[in-house]
């Protein structure tokens, strides 16, 4: 054989084997990387679980309020069961938009426990048990993988008023006007649907026969269009709830509405009975 069609051939050789050794050490530390990866994120999440105090003063925003509703805001810590700091907020707002359905307020706190809940009254007299901050372990990644490093970040998604949100978002209709019943009453929401279509296989009255009862109650009604809000499960009684909005008319080129209306409609998931609210929960 022509030596330097072996040399070339030898070359080719040692260039391929490193090649593979190159790639095997790149599978074999992404791996091991990644392995470390999993070892790590235990143990940094205790590490940052471990934290006691939230100092972040996190923001909550209120939705479909009215703006004489939250010109005044008390704020209070509860605490091993017991109320402790009152605060008095009066318009205290950061306007998110031109409208005033929407503003968002820092809790007044700069300090305040993990294990504490934060209750937040509006001047309507609905009340909002906030709880379930704390922080979690973010892992820092590069080019190559996992660095071997992390940092503790806040963790913005509170539980309110038995439901949890993906930031704090107070809800017109999800306030309580009496904290020590409504805390005994869960909300499935439609979106679980696993829960949601289980809970109500048990229910005497089944999603149809709520979709039947609603659409019957529904005759004669102008521009009426519904969702599905979910199931309330309470000690005593279950129902299902839907969302309505109406409208008395609209304007002349029939394109933009007027006089829109807001209400809920709960079912009775065990007997049927039909109940219609405006502005739930004010008038119920």
């Amino acid at each position: 054989m022509n030596k330097y069609l072996k040399g070339c051939l030898t070359l080719i050789a040692i260039g391929v084997v490193l090649s593979a050794l190159l790639i095997g050490w790149f599978f074999w530390s992404s791996s091991n990387r990644r392995k470390q990866a999993e070892i790590d994120g235990i143990a940094f999440s205790k590490e940052c679980d471990s934290i006691k105090s939230i100092t972040e003063q996190p923001e909550i925003e209120f939705v479909k309020f009215k703006k004489n509703e939250i010109s005044v805001i008390k704020f209070q810590i509860l605490r091993d069961g017991k109320f402790i700091q009152d605060t008095i907020i009066k318009n205290g707002f950061k306007k998110k938009n031109a409208s005033t359905e929407y503003s968002t307020i820092a809790i007044p706190y700069k300090t305040f426990l993990k294990t504490d809940t934060i209750v937040v009254t509006t001047q309507n007299k609905l009340h909002y048990y906030i709880s379930g901050y704390g922080h979690y372990a973010y892992l820092h990644y590069g080019m190559t993988g996992y660095l071997g490093s992390h940092d503790c970040r806040f963790n913005d998604n509170p539980t309110i008023n038995n439901d949890v949100f993906y930031s704090a978002v107070l809800i017109r209709e999800r306030g309580w006007i009496n904290p020590e019943i409504s805390k005994h009453i869960k909300r499935i929401n439609a979106s679980d649907s696993i829960e949601y279509y289980g809970f109500a296989k048990k229910c005497k009255i089944k999603i149809e026969d709520a979709n039947r009862i609603l659409k019957e109650k529904r005759k004669n009604q102008v521009f009426r269009s519904t969702s599905i809000d979910g199931i309330e499960v309470g000690p005593k009684n279950s129902y299902y709830l839907f969302g309505e909005e109406t409208e008395s008319g609209t304007l002349p080129n029939d394109l933009v509405p007027r006089n829109l209306k807001h209400y809920v409609v709960k079912i009775n998931c065990k007997t049927g009975e039909y109940k219609r609210y405006k502005n739930y929960p004010f008038d119920n």
